[in-house]
């Protein structure tokens, strides 16, 4: 069901995310890929919610028409078939609302309603990156439903959608222990790839002293003389992805 030219942009997009340097810019690439080419959605998001106490926190989206950091609606949260579904089977599968509520059910639902008014659209897959507390994408569309070979795309993908997010975590919170600022940790992902200084100076838009700054305060947080030493021990620290990497759930 799945098509060659599928399995392509998929490998694209692993390819794509996994050559960004600057952790924090994976997800708004992933949402952009999500919206254009790999499923024409209208708009993507992701979003953390506690079931337990209702709170939430909507981490990306794409286009940017509600803030980011802010919280999920209350009434999808809690009133959401497929809100309500992974609550409470913490289900990691992929599922279409159409999958739970027939269409003209769910044209009359009020939670549709509330969906048109927030989002503007109708339409959604539903992707599960982690169960409890819950963490996960939509991607919606206006007017047409998702294909069951667009749900299969879906459950193909989530495999490493699963692992960037983990992975999207784990680097801030391995350098946070080790004392260094996100700015420190985009260059030195950075100098994990062989920019030099003026090179990173360019991809990050500040002069290549203030790149020198940062390297220096690196080598004395990791105890090393040079680059390939700083790189070494942040490699060994888990600050940065191993060169070679593969992407993960693929076949």
């Amino acid at each position: 069901m799945v098509s060659a030219r599928d399995y392509e942009r998929i490998i694209a997009l692993a390819a794509g995310a996994f050559e960004i340097g600057d952790p924090s810019a994976v997800w708004p690439f992933i949402a952009r890929e999500f919206v254009g080419s790999l499923f024409g959605a209208d708009v993507f998001t992701r979003a953390a919610i506690d079931y337990t106490s209702g709170r939430s926190v909507l981490l990306d989206i794409d286009p940017a028409d509600l803030r980011q950091g802010s919280g999920l609606d209350p009434v999808i949260v809690k009133r959401h078939p497929l809100s309500v579904h992974y609550a409470v089977t913490e289900s990691p599968e992929p599922l279409r609302i159409s999958d739970l509520v027939p269409p003209r059910q769910w044209r009359g639902h009020p939670v549709a309603a509330r969906m048109r008014e927030v989002f503007g659209t109708t339409s959604v897959i539903a992707i599960p990156l982690q169960a409890r507390p819950f963490r996960g994408l939509s991607i919606q569309r206006e007017r047409d439903g998702f294909s069951d070979r667009e749900l299969a795309v879906a459950a193909r993908v989530q495999p490493f959608l699963v692992a960037a997010d983990r992975h999207a975590r784990a680097l801030p919170e391995a350098a946070q222990e080790a004392g260094l600022t996100p700015r420190q940790t985009v260059v030195l992902n950075l100098m994990a790839e062989g920019l030099g200084a003026t090179a990173i100076a360019h991809r990050l838009g500040i002069s290549v002293r203030t790149v020198d700054k940062h390297q220096e305060r690196l080598y004395r947080r990791l105890g090393a003389s040079d680059r390939l030493a700083a790189v070494v021990r942040a490699q060994r620290l888990g600050l940065i992805r191993t060169p070679g990497a593969t992407s993960p759930g693929l076949g």
